[in-house]
């Protein structure tokens, strides 16, 4: 039999299109019909995937030019983001009562959840950010600010509880503890407790699914020297600043490594070009999961996405995470306490920095790491978890109808 699915990822970066995508290509090849809702950056993402998809109005966040959060700047947007917001709601009570879904999947969308409610529509959330942390650059060293910032977080984390319990399911999309990611995220409401569960990061490609390393060396030209790939992540300006101080470093990196630069700007050229003998950087790179597997070390952000992806692969990682983005320091960490990668500060990036973390990745038993815990979490596997749980849902309405 054959369902509705509406999706609904957020629309800031890509990283919420990138784990919905996968799930609408498997109800697709399935025989269900997608359709799609978002705004911002993801929106002509998903309209370039080939889904049908509707723009609603977007919720911004600023950033600064080297790509740190700017809070003055976004906390005065407040009252337009909630106007943007209501907006939001009403074009998704529209495009939900027009498609008539069985089942509604929401990317961390508020706004998608609650008008699934009022329109008595079973959703399933996928969220990693069940608490979201007050970003700051500078550490807080005093105790009465701490204080503050940790009540201020709890307030949020039950007040947005008490609006997302009205998800049929909510899913996290991390590894069960001891290998969760967003270990400081993922601390749930009491409003939802019972409606949890850390099912394993949705990934579109798993290892087995891929030829052999040996071959996709072959395939991007890649020697037996260590290869290194660098994929940026979280938004425009922020790869665009990223990525350009990366590649002027990497011109001048020793020969011994071979680098492959991914830009993360969607919809552009995808042929590479070659700065260097060992250099080769992309715009887009159309099948990012052919080179972790076919790399030795990713050079990331830290967005959710892109860290479980290389625990899935086996990778170890050097992190440069966004000053003040509270999401990304906070996975850095996690990915450092489980001996996975290094934290390196994107104040501290330089030559000679990044070279030394690279020899340490390569030295200290990062790659051995990697390797032990990938065989312990490849059991995992979020993508097959939702699928399942959606089209029981979708049944259990469809015979209610």
């Amino acid at each position: 039999m054959s369902y509705r699915f509406y999706l609904a990822p957020c629309g800031i970066a890509l990283g919420h299109a990138g784990r919905t995508l996968p799930i609408a290509h498997e109800l697709s090849k399935l025989g269900h019909e997608v359709f799609f809702s978002t705004y911002g950056d993801a929106y002509p993402f998903v309209k370039f995937s080939g889904f049908n998809v509707a723009e609603v109005p977007s919720i911004r966040m600023f950033e600064k030019e080297d790509g740190t959060f700017d809070l003055k700047r976004t906390l005065a947007l407040g009252p337009k983001n909630i106007y943007s917001f209501l907006l939001q709601l009403g074009a998704e009570l529209n495009l939900i009562s027009q498609f008539k879904p069985d089942v509604v999947i929401s990317d961390s969308r508020l706004s998608t959840v609650l008008a699934a409610r009022v329109l008595n529509v079973p959703s399933i959330t996928l969220l990693h950010q069940l608490r979201i942390l007050i970003p700051h650059v500078k550490p807080i060293k005093r105790k009465t600010l701490k204080t503050l910032k940790h009540y201020s977080e709890r307030v949020g984390l039950e007040t947005l509880g008490a609006l997302w319990k009205f998800s049929t399911l909510i899913l996290v999309p991390d590894f069960p503890p001891p290998y969760t990611i967003a270990k400081a995220n993922v601390v749930s409401s009491k409003h939802y407790r019972s409606k949890v569960k850390l099912i394993g990061p949705i990934v579109a490609k798993r290892p087995e699914n891929l030829p052999s390393k040996e071959v996709l060396r072959e395939k991007y030209g890649l020697n037996d020297r260590p290869a290194i790939f660098c994929a940026m992540s979280g938004t425009i300006p922020e790869k665009r600043y990223i990525s350009s101080k990366l590649v002027e470093i990497f011109k001048h990196f020793p020969d011994s490594y071979q680098i492959i630069v991914s830009r993360g700007l969607p919809n552009n050229d995808n042929r590479p070009l070659k700065l260097t003998s060992t250099l080769q950087v992309f715009n887009w790179v159309i099948d990012r999961f052919e080179l972790l597997k076919a790399c030795d070390l990713l050079i990331t952000r830290g967005g959710h996405n892109t860290v479980a992806e290389a625990m899935y692969f086996g990778i170890p990682m050097i992190i440069i995470p966004t000053p003040g983005h509270s999401e990304h320091q906070s996975i850095a960490r996690s990915v450092a306490d489980m001996g996975l990668g290094i934290v390196l500060q994107q104040r501290d990036l330089s030559h000679d920095t990044l070279l030394q973390a690279v020899k340490r990745i390569f030295s200290e038993g990062y790659v051995e790491r990697s390797k032990k815990i990938q065989s312990e979490i490849l059991k995992y596997n979020g993508l097959s978890y939702v699928l399942n749980k959606a089209l029981i849902l979708a049944a259990k309405a469809s015979s209610k109808s």
